[in-house]
């Protein structure tokens, strides 16, 4: 009985050091692990032009740097402003949607009546006196805080621009001295074990990174792209917000593609009801297909266990715990596979 009883507190251990990690320290050291992934992503073609261009590799690396960072800078800049667009547009007609929302309220408090009994008013008096409560509280309490807050939002703006400062001048100096530090590391003592668990870590927690990333990606663009072709105003915002969606396994594409689309169905938009169920389930097929076909059995972790690590990951990491929670899963079981091998558990 003691055996196990050892393993698990070892496995308690591992999984409170791990937390404690990915809680405290992961936050200061994300600069720094920016720009290693900077390094190790641009350190070929740095190395190229360094072969080809007799480029000095601090150079080399600060080009291939600026590049990139104008790169991303005009994709989001042109994405940026059509969501911008979107937003206002959306704000400008926001008396149009509600009209339109009144009409829908009245005629389901209609049907509400015809198959109850319960009198259309008393429900709608019931319905629109909430909406002013809620509107209410926003003007009283959420507008003033966002107002009185706007100090603490400019305050994380620029902490925000330190920590890219911090990521680019971290990027030209690993850069700069990568073989002697990549020498140093390795006479480290424990540099072994880590290297062996990076590349466990690599081999299952980059496989489903990887592969969750793509497919958000890809649902993304199929839920921008159907609502487009259906005609929807806001396809680029909606879209977005539907594939962010689709990341988190509890809720998904269908928790507004299917209630969206069956409500067309029944008041008579079949088009676009149709449209929206057939969007659906591309998107969820996608899915289906993709998951498997990138992440093969790599993983060797149960899809419950996944979902319970993203619900975990949620409630001790805020909103990163969505990547945050499986990781941990991930990390947790690599270090004690690590030891096992090691003969110390």
């Amino acid at each position: 009985m003691r055996v196990p009883y050892r393993q698990m507190l070892t496995i308690a251990g591992i999984a409170a050091a791990v937390f404690l990690g990915m809680k405290y320290v992961l936050p200061a050291a994300v600069p720094f692990l920016l720009a290693w992934v900077l390094v190790r992503l641009l350190l070929p073609a740095v190395l190229w032009l360094e072969r080809w261009f007799h480029f000095k590799r601090v150079m080399a690396g600060g080009i291939l740097l600026i590049l990139l960072t104008v790169s991303l800078g005009v994709a989001l800049y042109f994405l940026g402003g059509q969501l911008i667009t979107q937003i206002c547009n959306l704000a400008a007609n926001f008396d149009t949607y509600m009209g339109k929302a009144k009409e829908l309220i009245r005629a389901c408090c209609g049907e509400v009546e015809r198959n109850t009994g319960i009198h259309a008013q008393a429900v709608e008096s019931f319905i629109y006196q909430n909406m002013s409560t809620l509107e209410q509280r926003i003007q009283v309490y959420a507008v003033p805080d966002m107002l009185k807050n706007s100090v603490v939002y400019l305050k994380i703006f620029l902490e925000w621009l330190g920590v890219l400062l911090i990521v680019f001048v971290s990027y030209m100096l690993i850069i700069k001295d990568y073989d002697r530090l990549r020498e140093l590391v390795k006479k480290g003592g424990i540099y072994e074990r880590v290297r062996k668990i990076n590349a466990a870590m690599q081999a299952m927690g980059g496989a489903w990174l990887r592969a969750q990333f793509l497919i958000i990606l890809i649902v993304t663009a199929i839920c921008v792209a159907g609502l487009w072709l259906l005609g929807y105003p806001y396809a680029l915002l909606l879209g977005i917000f539907i594939g962010l969606l689709d990341a988190l396994p509890f809720l998904g594409t269908g928790t507004v593609l299917v209630p969206w689309g069956l409500f067309h169905l029944f008041t008579g938009g079949f088009r676009y009801g149709a449209g929206l169920i057939v969007l659906f389930f591309i998107a969820n097929t996608l899915r289906e297909y993709l998951e498997p076909k990138l992440m093969g059995d790599r993983m060797g972790i149960y899809p419950i266990a996944m979902v319970a690590a993203v619900y975990v990951g949620i409630r001790l990491y805020g909103i990163a715990g969505v990547a945050l929670g499986p990781v941990s899963l991930m990390l947790v079981l690599e270090i004690w596979r690590e030891l096992r091998e090691e003969g110390k558990t």
